[in-house]
């Protein structure tokens, strides 16, 4: 085919293809990313899975955003009272706090932020040495996407090491909106601290705004 033709071809080809249109993202599934990316900052000690990540995504979007009933779907936001659902939320639910604390956990929220486990109250994985327990406060502000964190945690203790009392543990009260417990396991006591579970405890809404909305970019 000569070449003045091909050119001809192509032309016709390209002035009469088919256009696809542009996937646009479903605004509330973003707003459920955003937050999903600023509440996992309560698991920042476990190991990265993204597929964690998804479920928390999908729990966001389903029991938090599709709970606004005061916006039209499409535009749904995430109300601050809607955030109680995530009281005894489970990063892993394989692998969940009460597995390896099936005692009681007494929380108190005054000038501090204070947790107490009975001493017979947790349990060891097999060929584990060393445990232990964290007592994390998290912010979050979706408009600025910024998270804020306080953290405080117990040494790493042995087995023998319960039987001199109660874990007790304590942060300064930030007014953190999310409260989470971690635990982690070790044979080394030099090595990072991964907890093998993190689970909210607790949610506090007090005077917050009521829409954690994200700007629109």
């Amino acid at each position: 085919m000569p070449a003045k033709s091909k050119l001809l071809l192509h032309l016709h080809n390209k002035k009469f293809q088919k256009k696809i249109p542009k996937r646009t993202l479903n605004p509330e599934f973003t707003t459920a990313i955003r937050a999903a990316k600023l509440i996992r900052v309560c698991a920042a000690l476990m190991k990265p899975d993204r597929s964690r990540f998804h479920r928390l995504a999908k729990f966001i979007l389903h029991h938090v955003i599709h709970a606004d009933t005061f916006h039209k779907t499409g535009e749904r936001q995430i109300l601050i009272e809607n955030l109680k659902v995530f009281e005894g939320y489970e990063f892993d639910p394989d692998h969940q706090v009460s597995n390896y604390i099936p005692a009681g956990i007494i929380t108190g929220i005054e000038n501090k932020i204070t947790l107490t486990i009975p001493c017979a109250g947790i349990r060891w994985p097999v060929h584990t040495a060393y445990c232990k327990i964290i007592l994390l406060g998290v912010g979050i502000d979706l408009a600025s996407y910024t998270s804020t964190s306080v953290c405080g945690s117990t040494a790493w203790f042995a087995r023998s090491d319960l039987q001199a009392g109660p874990v007790y543990i304590e942060i300064n009260n930030d007014q953190p909106l999310f409260v989470a417990i971690g635990v982690a396991y070790t044979n080394d006591k030099a090595s990072a601290i991964t907890c093998q579970a993190v689970k909210i405890i607790g949610v506090n809404i007090g005077n917050k705004e009521r829409i954690l909305r994200p700007e629109n970019k």
